[in-house]
């Protein structure tokens, strides 16, 4: 754990805490529109980061409530869809936050996840925690989780944008390629089926 937390502190390129993040709306269901969206959809952020969304084009909003994602360990909205959405929302609490728009028809393609470590960047009790190798990579990671069973596996950019996504076997390593990224940092992200969240950066050579 003590190595976890000193790789995020020395990365030049490691999320700090105390940033806001920029999240863009736009899109709409008129013809000649693209889809309604969000830009980017999936972030990873520390505890005390805030994010900011703002609309460019369209009416929106972002519903991040327990009725509709129960599992987010605290609700959040900007109200109702606006033209003129200026939200912005301080994560306090660590955790997967998932959320979309409600505008009649938006939340098919409209829809975010926000991953926000706290002071453990791998929380153990989740039963996500991991191990991978070699970091620097080269062509393939090898995964190996704390406890068996099948997950989500996602390589992230440092702006948290999901750049992979691969499902891992239940029991054993699981090898994920990684030879078609450009080389720098970036964020293994371990989802399992109840829930469990865990983050771990490496480098790609």
């Amino acid at each position: 754990m003590k190595k976890l937390l000193l790789l995020l502190a020395c990365s030049p390129t490691a999320l700090l805490a105390q940033t806001t993040w920029e999240v863009e709306a736009g899109g709409s269901m008129l013809p000649g529109n693209p889809a309604p969206y969000y830009s980017p959809s999936d972030l990873v952020i520390n505890v005390g980061d805030a994010v900011h969304w703002a609309a460019v084009s369209g009416s929106h909003n972002v519903y991040g409530m327990l009725d509709a994602f129960p599992d987010n360990p605290e609700g959040f909205t900007s109200g109702q869809p606006s033209s003129n959405l200026n939200y912005t929302h301080v994560f306090t609490l660590p955790g997967l936050y998932g959320y979309h728009c409600t505008q009649q028809g938006h939340a098919a393609t409209q829809h975010g996840t926000i991953t926000v470590l706290g002071t453990e960047a791998v929380d153990e009790r989740t039963g996500a925690a991991f191990s991978l190798y070699p970091s620097p990579a080269q062509e393939q990671l090898t995964v190996v989780l704390a406890r068996p069973g099948a997950c989500t596996a996602e390589v992230l950019g440092v702006t948290g944008q999901v750049v992979e996504r691969t499902v891992l076997p239940a029991s054993g390593p699981g090898a994920l390629p990684v030879g078609g990224l450009r080389p720098g940092t970036y964020f293994l992200r371990i989802t399992t089926a109840d829930g469990g969240v865990a983050v771990h950066p490496f480098v790609k050579q």
